[in-house]
This record gives structure tokens, C-alpha cells and sequence, in this order.
């Protein structure tokens, strides 16, 4: 079946669908011109408004407008069972194998359509994300039982693709979507004048930008940071983000030598930041793909990452970046160490990541990997 006689309906939680301009909305905005309609259901409470907002002329974004919990799940399926009744030829795609799994599950089994499943995160090749609560832990469970029902799995890496296949979904059943990364801004940026007079004589900055959520073990860093500092380093630490681990990262903080690790709440501007640093750091536990480190690659950073989302197939140790065991503090701060304090390791890994960058692949070669799973996903129905 050709593409464009396909009509898409998207069960998630993508917010940003429903704000005008956001990378998720233009991106939304390319795939509706290769079906014949998109329509996004998004669970999202009452505070997000109840207005269907309008993508593309044949693509709309319907917020649930929900009360709770169970209003989230009832709503969505609602919305999706009334927009459904139109005649055509479906593909559901749930953009979660959790919450949003079952919902298109439900949908697809009620109206005979077949369902996509998309796997973002990376929640299922380590045990970290599970672990952080009993909710995770069931939908652990969930996701284990839906995936194998999915007439077809899309994933951002080779490396979840591989996962994948361990809980029961065939190989010609995954398609292997990595998320498109506009690195154009990342590439052209000017640094920030006001980081880098900041900068003290000699000093290397070391930054690291995200949620302050057991993900990112930004502990680790804190803890790597200060073990540098005590080999006689001379480095900064900024952290750009907030979260549920502010006060503990701030405990930790309080004992490198003041002034040493500095925090700020978020930058509109990660480009210009990253263009006045010297190292960016990235020590998840968990990474679906890591666009960050694309754009660290992309304005010429040398990049220490653990071994997650993306490491492997953009990011090669020693290459272009160094990679890391997850949660081994002792490696990362060796890995720290040695990027601190070699300024010809960190020239070589700017030149290659710079060369990697202008290799990726194009945003119509992404696009059309979208349409290659739903391709597959109508065929394998």
C-alpha cells in the first residue's frame, strides 16, 4: 500500500505536539504531507487546554483534556475510538510500549487496525529505569507483554532493536528509527561571552545539561568532578537543569571548593553554551538516543558519555568521544581526568566528532524511514 492512503492515529504523551513551532510539531508537520491523515491523541491534564490544535492541513493534535489518571486512559480512548470510525485504512501507533501501548492495544484489537509500538527510552536493555519505582517496575511488565503483540516495533538504536528481539519481537518485525538531530545552530554558534568571562586563567569547563532525575546520574559526575578538582585540576562544573535530585547534586556540591560547580535552572541557548566549554559529560544510566550528544559532536566539544543510547553508532571510544561503563565511577573519573588534563586528545576527538557529524544521515533519509514503518507495520498486519 503506497503511503500516502495511509491514515495514522498516534496514542502518547508528546506536550510538545500541541505548541506550534516545537521540533515535535515540525517534525509532525513533514510526516503528515506522506499520509493521508495523522491525527495525535496526547494525555495531557486540563491545565493543557482542551483545543485540538492543528499541525498540518491534514494533521491534528487532540489533548485529552483529563481530570486524572483514569481520565487519561478512558479520554484517550474515547478520542481514538471516535476518530477511528472514519472509513480507511488505519495504522495505530502507540509512542510508548506503557500507558500508551495499551490504549493502542485496545483500539487495535476493538476495530481489527493493526498497532505500532515505538520504543524512544531504552527502558528495557538495563535494569535502572525499572528500578527507580514500583510503577516502572509495572510497566516493565506491560511493555514485556505488549511488545510481542505489535504488528511492528520502531526504535531509535541497534542497540535497543537488539533488546527488542530478547522479549519475543522478530527481527524483520523493527524498524531502526534514530532521531533526527538539526545540527545546523550546534555548527554556526557563537560562545557564550558571558561563560567564557567567567573563565578562569587555565581552567578547563566541564558542562552537562538535563533533568535532575536518577536517568542521569549527575551524582556520579558531582562525585568524578571533585576527584578531578583533588588531582589538581583547575576545572568548573556547570550544571544546567532542575529536578527531583536538586537539593542531594546541591548537597554534594557543597564539597568541591565553592564557586567550583555552578548551577543554572535551564539556557535557551544550549548551542552558545556548549561552543564556551570545554568538555560535556553525560553519565546516564539510560539513553533512548542522546540527541545531546550529536550536538556536542556538532559545535565541536569533546564528549565523555557512558555507554548508552547512541555510543556504538554515532559515538566510538577513542574515536570521536570517550565511552564509559555505566555507572563505574572509577572509569568516568579517569575518563575526566584524561580529557581535563590532554589538550591534544580533546583537538583529536573535536576533529573527528566535527567529521562524524557531516556524515549523518539526511532529514529525508530519516523521514523516509518513517514511512518504511508504517509500510511494514500495514504489511506485517
Amino acid at each position: 500500500m503506497h503511503p500516502n492512503r495511509i491514515k495514522v492515529l498516534s496514542i502518547g504523551m508528546d506536550k510538545d505536539l500541541l505548541r506550534e513551532g516545537s521540533i515535535s510539531f515540525k517534525r509532525h508537520q513533514v510526516y503528515a504531507q506522506h499520509v493521508e491523515v495523522l491525527h495525535a491523541v496526547i494525555f495531557a491534564r486540563k491545565e493543557y487546554g482542551r483545543d485540538i490544535v492543528q499541525i498540518a492541513p491534514n494533521a491534528w493534535a487532540h489533548p485529552t483534556y483529563s481530570s486524572n489518571m483514569f481520565g487519561l486512559f478512558y479520554d484517550a480512548f474515547r478520542i481514538g475510538k471516535s476518530l477511528l470510525k472514519e472509513e480507511g485504512d488505519w495504522v495505530i501507533s502507540a509512542q510508548d510500549p506503557f500507558e500508551s501501548g495499551i490504549v493502542a492495544y485496545l483500539l487495535a484489537r476493538m476495530t481489527g487496525a493493526p498497532f505500532m509500538i515505538q520504543e524512544h527510552g531504552d527502558f528495557f536493555s538495563e535494569p535502572y529505569w525499572r528500578e527507580e519505582s514500583f510503577m516502572n517496575r509495572v510497566r516493565f511488565k506491560v511493555g514485556t507483554w505488549l511488545l510481542p503483540r505489535a504488528d511492528h516495533v520502531r526504535v531509535v538504536s541497534k542497540r535497543i532493536a537488539k533488546t527488542m528481539q530478547t522479549f519475543g519481537v522478530r527481527k524483520e518485525n523493527i524498524t531502526i528509527h534514530p532521531v533526527y538531530t538539526d545540527v545546523k545552530s550546534f555548527q554556526s554558534a557563537e560562545p557564550d561571552k558571558e561563560i567564557q568571562a567567567q573563565q578562569g586563567e587555565k581552567e578547563i569547563l566541564i558542562l552537562s545539561i538535563g533533568r535532575f532525575v536518577p536517568q542521569k546520574n549527575l551524582g556520579m559526575l558531582v562525585r568524578s568532578f571533585i576527584k578531578v578538582l583533588e588531582r589538581g585540576v583547575r576545572a568548573k562544573l556547570l550544571l544546567y537543569g532542575k529536578g527531583i535530585e536538586e537539593y542531594t547534586l546541591r548537597e554534594l556540591a557543597s564539597h568541591a571548593p565553592k564557586g567550583s560547580i555552578v548551577f543554572k535552572e535551564w539556557t535557551d541557548n544550549p548551542a552558545s553554551v556548549m561552543h564556551a566549554v570545554d568538555i560535556y559529560a553525560l553519565p546516564s544510566n539510560y539513553e533512548g538516543w542522546g540527541r545531546v550528544c550529536i550536538e556536542t559532536l556538532a559545535s565541536g566539544v569533546p564528549l565523555l558519555m557512558t555507554d548508552v543510547g547512541c555510543a556504538g553508532e554515532i559515538v566510538f571510544d577513542g574515536v570521536n568521544g570517550l565511552v564509559v561503563p555505566i555507572d563505574d565511577e572509577w572509569v568516568f573519573t579517569e575518563g575526566l581526568y584524561k580529557l581535563a588534563t590532554d589538550a591534544t586528545l580533546r583537538g583529536q576527538l573535536k576533529k573527528d566528532g566535527l567529521t562524524t557529524v557531516e556524515q549523518l544521515p539526511t532529514f529525508e533519509a530519516n523521514v523516509a524511514l518513517y514511512i518504511e514503518s508504517l509500510e511494514k507495520t500495514r504489511s506485517n498486519f
